[in-house]
């Protein structure tokens, strides 16, 4: 008496290839090449030589690659779990170029001829072609949209990111940085987004610390740094004199440090930080 759900389930496997918890799409006319490849921190060197620790700061886990042919034509598809949507929004806000034209592709995203990059959920998604004309308009794009809800059914911007103020913002200009933010150890990671202003450019920060004491670990090696003439340890706003970064306007409250640096005037970065720390 279960022949007939049976019968219906093995149909309806093909649509996809399956890869423990990911799912490569069947794409019509095309011939999937090979089995899945599976890395993880022990061999993504293997397919990533060079660029593995830049992927590991980015809490990687795990890598799937899916190669596909049509005749002389290639197309590669490479799903990148990320751990973590704030991770994989990261690492993909990273390698966006500034110029890109972002598409409401799974979280979001954004082609050329050849190729389509986009983050959806805990995964960064890289998809390429060789000998495919305008591949990024017509063949990824349909491709992409066709996986993006298997791989994350509602996506939604993490809570920092969607935390700075859209007003003079460039728009999808927010990043996270996951060491060694403007070039300090002390720093640790920070989210930032771009703005314009009255005065000209300038970036908003928000670096989250585990707790209050880290924030304030953080605020007392920052001061030593910048060779202050007193080490303040109280909440507040903070006018630092970076000798590498110029000055820096930082609101700390709680673990929170939020703050402003290129040219704006302190009114403006104090009160685009007070705006943010509502948001978080």
């Amino acid at each position: 008496m279960f022949k007939k759900p049976l019968i219906l389930l093995i149909l309806l496997l093909p649509v996809f290839a399956f890869a423990e918890d990911v799912k490569f799409p069947k794409i019509e006319g095309w011939q999937q090449d090979g089995e899945v490849k599976t890395y993880n921190r022990d061999n993504l060197f293997e397919r990533i030589d060079g660029a593995s620790e830049f992927y590991f700061s980015y809490a990687f886990e795990k890598l799937y690659v899916a190669e596909y042919k049509k005749g002389d034509a290639e197309l590669t598809i490479e799903i990148y779990d990320q751990h973590d949507p704030v991770h994989a929004y990261g690492i993909y806000s990273m390698e966006r170029p500034p110029s890109a034209d972002t598409k409401s592709i799974g979280l979001e995203g954004y082609y050329d001829d050849a190729t389509l990059n986009f983050t959806t959920g805990k995964y960064y998604v890289k998809m390429n072609t060789y000998h495919v004309e305008n591949a990024g308009e017509t063949l990824l794009t349909k491709v992409a949209q066709q996986l993006a809800p298997t791989l994350c059914e509602a996506p939604k911007l993490p809570a920092q990111y969607a935390a700075f103020p859209q007003e003079s913002m460039v728009p999808h200009s927010q990043q996270y940085v996951s060491t060694n933010f403007m070039g300090l150890s002390m720093m640790g990671s920070a989210f930032r987004a771009k703005y314009t202003g009255s005065e000209g450019d300038f970036t908003l920060f928000i670096m989250h610390k585990k707790d209050r004491d880290a924030a304030a670990e953080t605020m007392k090696k920052y001061q030593e740094f910048s060779q202050a003439e007193s080490i303040k340890t109280e909440e507040g706003e903070y006018t630092i004199d970076d000798p590498f970064n110029g000055t820096i306007y930082l609101l700390w409250k709680g673990n929170y440090l939020v703050g402003a640096s290129g040219k704006v005037t302190p009114e403006k970065a104090f009160a685009l930080a007070k705006e943010t720390m509502k948001n978080l």
